[in-house]
């Protein structure tokens, strides 16, 4: 490649990537709000030849300036999202970050993932660059969040751990309320995402997928239309088994079709904190080709021979030849020519 083309991070690079990393565009929320900002650990683990280990960093360097990109792959391994760009985007770079978006692209499509996906400002001027590379939106969000302190006032009793034997009930629950097209960009947090759920005669009618971080707490809610009236009472039951919450702000996500999460949570001291998109690229082309099918007759009732798994049996009739006298009579065979 050329110097001015995007590469993988090398340990050459190390040091650039350690000194623009504070000033990077987190692009997933999740990890930027509970963790901090990323680490060196993962970008030194990508840098090893020949290994598909660590967070793949891309750099690319040109005269105007140097440019990094990271993704991460999910636990499934079919989806991957952008974790960070930096330096921080300005207006008028869009060319170089482009570049970089395509082959950060191909790289998550290498390793196996079909779709790549990131969390930004719908105002953001790196915007423009995601468009142009064919990422599309798929939802829009409001993250909500509430400073440290103490929670009272709430029935804890409310909510219980998710347990081994929820897993169905969850799935059916996220299936049936959140948006097909959202299903395929955001599918239900790993398996050691914590989580708490809210019960209704047996059934299963809220899961909170909740992320902790040494820097805060994420919760994802997914509420069946039957407990929207308990939306304020399941939430600060949840703040109740978040020990941390008086230590670190938790932050929840409300999303397009959420809307009403709002209003409700404005009780209970969550203010919104940023308002973004979710954008999605697939890096499967969808191909269409000509086959040849079989195709059963079209005249159903057109005799057919018959079929039988061994020889046709014959029955032997016996009979006997005639032929006619002179007289108009029928002789038998044996009495032809005089005999």
């Amino acid at each position: 490649m050329g110097s001015s083309d995007p590469k993988p991070v090398t340990p050459l690079d190390l040091p650039l990537v350690r000194r623009v990393i504070p000033q990077c565009l987190p692009l997933d929320m999740t990890a930027a709000l509970t963790r901090g900002l990323p680490g060196l650990e993962d970008v030194l683990l990508s840098s090893v030849p020949l290994a598909d280990l660590g967070a793949p960093t891309f750099v690319l360097r040109n005269g105007k300036g140097d440019y990094i990109g990271q993704f991460r792959q999910r636990a499934d391994k079919t989806s991957a999202y952008l974790t960070f760009l930096a330096p921080d985007p300005q207006p008028g770079e869009l060319d170089p970050w482009l570049r970089l978006l395509e082959a950060i692209t191909f790289e998550a499509g290498r390793r196996g993932a079909h779709l790549l996906s990131a969390e930004l400002a719908e105002d953001h001027p790196i915007f423009q660059a995601f468009r142009l590379a064919g990422f599309a939106v798929y939802g829009r969000q409001v993250i909500l969040g509430r400073e440290p302190g103490p929670v009272s006032g709430g029935d804890r009793s409310l909510l219980r751990p998710v347990v081994e034997q929820d897993t169905a009930a969850i799935s059916v629950l996220h299936a049936n309320t959140v948006p097909r097209l959202l299903q395929q960009a955001e599918p239900l947090p790993a398996p050691d995402c914590e989580g708490l759920v809210y019960e209704q005669g047996g059934q299963i009618l809220v899961y909170l997928a909740v992320s902790k971080g040494r820097n805060g707490v994420i919760i994802k809610p997914y509420f069946h239309p039957e407990a929207y009236d308990q939306t304020v009472a399941i939430i600060v039951a949840a703040l109740m088994h978040l020990d941390r919450a008086q230590q670190v702000p938790v932050y929840l996500y409300a999303r397009g079709y959420q809307d009403w999460l709002r209003g409700a949570l404005d009780q209970i001291g969550f203010a919104p904190w940023t308002h973004q998109v979710l954008m999605v690229k697939y890096t499967l082309v969808r191909v269409e080709r000509m086959e040849p099918v079989p195709v059963s007759g079209l005249e159903a009732s057109r005799p057919r021979p018959p079929v039988v798994d061994g020889p046709v049996p014959v029955r032997k009739t016996a009979f006997v030849l005639r032929q006619r006298s002179r007289q108009g009579r029928l002789l038998p065979l044996w009495k032809r020519n005089g005999k």
